[in-house]
């Protein structure tokens, strides 16, 4: 199985005929992820090969998933996951959104999360890579819809025959944005907070100039989107360390997608201290 980057639709101008949308499809080598709002459309993850853990906050077991195991979050629903063990953990995901509570959501992808083992591998990866390929530059909203339609529908029956095992906010996205362009190009930053995103990226997904998107930003949050990105890094990463208190700052780097030096010094120089003595300081106060 190859890999297939990460490809992302536009849902701004979603045809109003269509009940549900594929947000983002993909394969990959999984990293460690820690979202603590959660991601802004339903999650499908498949895991391929090698296995990974998951869990919700305020749950201390973490659930591991095992080769051919589906894992299903919910949109908004706060939660991590990381691989386990040394085999790197090949998962696929599609995402999507859907308008109102419907077909997808009365065939148990709804409110809440749960994994499940299942069974046909290649007959799911065809159905991911075709939703990939009709994603992204080549979008075409209904044959991917379409396709999405199908991949539930063979989850659903291979589904059938096991049981699923049910998984026991800092900011306000919504409030923030008050362009529709602005909340679209707002939600990505936020869902894909570990990776590296450059300007051109980010327009190409909106559909609109780096120029455009830049005024739009400025004049929406009254600061460039390049900025928005790195301030909410740091405010994740500042969360991150008060709220675990294991957690390196190399990690904590990590997880926020820049390198440690370059994130202690950019720590420091908005909040005035370093990481370490910023956690200190909280320990002091508790």
């Amino acid at each position: 199985m190859e890999l297939l980057s990460l490809r992302s639709n536009s849902l701004y101008q979603i045809d109003e005929g269509l009940p549900f949308a594929v947000y983002t499809a993909g394969t990959e080598i999984q990293s460690p992820i820690t979202r603590l709002e959660g991601f802004s459309a339903n999650q499908l993850f498949l895991t391929f090969s090698g296995k990974g853990r998951f869990r919700l906050p305020g749950q201390d077991k973490w659930d591991i998933l095992l080769p051919h195991m589906l894992l299903y979050i919910p949109a908004g629903k706060p939660h991590e996951y990381m691989p386990d063990g040394v085999e790197p953990w090949y998962v696929g995901y599609v995402t999507f959104v859907e308008k109102e509570a419907g077909i997808l959501s009365g065939w148990g992808f709804g409110g809440e999360s749960f994994h499940c083992p299942f069974k046909e591998k290649e007959r799911l990866y065809d159905l991911l890579k075709k939703i990939w390929s009709l994603s992204g530059p080549q979008h075409d909203e209904w044959a991917a819809t379409e396709c999405l339609f199908a991949f539930c529908l063979e989850l659903k029956r291979q589904l059938q025959s096991t049981s699923k095992v049910s998984i026991s906010a800092f900011t306000n996205r919504a409030n923030e944005a008050q362009h529709p362009i602005v909340d679209i190009a707002v939600r990505f930053l936020h869902d894909h907070l570990e990776r590296h995103i450059t300007m051109g990226e980010l327009a190409a997904h909106v559909g609109y100039s780096q120029k455009q998107l830049t005024r739009l930003f400025r004049n929406s949050l009254q600061i460039t989107p390049l900025q928005y990105l790195q301030r909410l890094r740091l405010r994740t990463a500042a969360l991150l360390l008060a709220e675990q208190p294991n957690m390196t700052i190399r990690q904590a780097a990590s997880y926020i997608g820049m390198e440690p030096v370059y994130f202690t010094r950019l720590f420091r120089r908005v909040y005035g201290i370093t990481p370490s003595e910023s956690r200190a300081e909280r320990r002091e106060t508790e």
